[in-house]
């Protein structure tokens, strides 16, 4: 007979997108060894309608953490932190308020963009932070999520984190907490330049005069095309692209005027660096 350890208390304070996708990946019958018992804390009624038909009785639902505490519920041992950024700290202080209840300190990821791992424990009263940057296609699994842990945080609880991320999809750990900026500004905004790129290379292909659903249809399987050779091949991207480029060719005279100044590097190096000074600017804001 196989023995179980008993399920991982985890706590979402929020019920929106984020923690669904979190939610729906613990739910999942190969979600692994770890088991979780999912306790959802949402405000909105018509929301926690919604969560209570896709999950049923799978995941206990809540209105306020006061409703947590009278009910038989043990002390959670995670805290998911799944709000807007400007609901953040009305979110976390009836958490402070219950700490001294329970018998020990949960620890606190959030997935809140931009809210500094200082604001987190001062309106949370936890010092076991690990804050984090997903992206929208987390929703279907295939995200990646840059994250930080503070220095203190236990290999365990590390782990833990770690698994529970990697229901969103790929995590890649950062060693400062500051370096999240650029995760926000690289793959936190990244899908919308995706979606934009693929915006204007459709319409591109649409003004040579192809009809405008099959010019959708060829920029977009031309690029899930390119990725899925390039994670098969496991080559460099400009060793591919120059596989493509023959000289003199019709890529070739696409790519130069690509490459004019300031280029499409150029323009991405811009772009990147004006989220990145924005992500810097809303830290500083949230954290006022």
């Amino acid at each position: 007979m196989t023995s179980h350890s008993p399920a991982l208390p985890i706590l979402f304070i929020g019920g929106g997108n984020m923690a669904q996708a979190i939610v729906t990946g613990m739910c999942q019958a190969d979600a692994g060894d770890t088991r979780y018992d999912i306790a959802i804390v949402e405000p909105d009624e018509t929301c926690r309608g919604l969560l209570a038909q896709k999950w049923g009785g799978a995941v206990r639902l809540y209105a306020s953490i006061a409703e947590m505490q009278v009910s038989p519920l043990q002390a959670p041992a995670w805290i998911v932190l799944a709000v807007k950024p400007q609901q953040a700290q009305e979110a976390l202080t009836p958490v402070r308020a219950a700490l001294p209840s329970w018998a020990t300190a949960p620890t606190l990821l959030s997935v809140a963009a931009g809210l500094t791992i200082a604001s987190l424990t001062r309106w949370s009263g936890i010092e076991a932070v690990v804050r984090t940057m997903p992206n929208t296609p987390a929703m279907v699994q295939q995200g990646v999520t840059g994250a930080y842990a503070v220095p203190a945080l236990s290999e365990a609880a590390r782990l833990q984190a770690d698994a529970m991320l990697g229901r969103l999809g790929a995590v890649v750990w950062v060693e400062e907490e500051v370096r999240l900026d650029a995760v926000t500004a690289l793959s936190g905004s990244g899908p919308a330049y995706v979606f934009y790129f693929l915006e204007a290379f459709a319409a591109a292909g649409a003004s040579l005069g192809l009809p405008k659903k099959d010019s959708e249809t060829l920029a977009l399987q031309t690029l899930k095309g390119a990725i899925a050779l390039l994670e098969q091949t496991q080559e460099p991207p400009a060793v591919l692209r120059t596989k493509v480029t023959s000289k003199g060719g019709t890529t070739a005279a696409a790519l130069a005027v690509l490459e004019k100044s300031p280029g499409l590097m150029g323009l991405m190096q811009s772009a990147l660096t004006a989220a990145h000074q924005r992500a810097q600017e809303m830290a500083k804001d949230y954290a006022a």
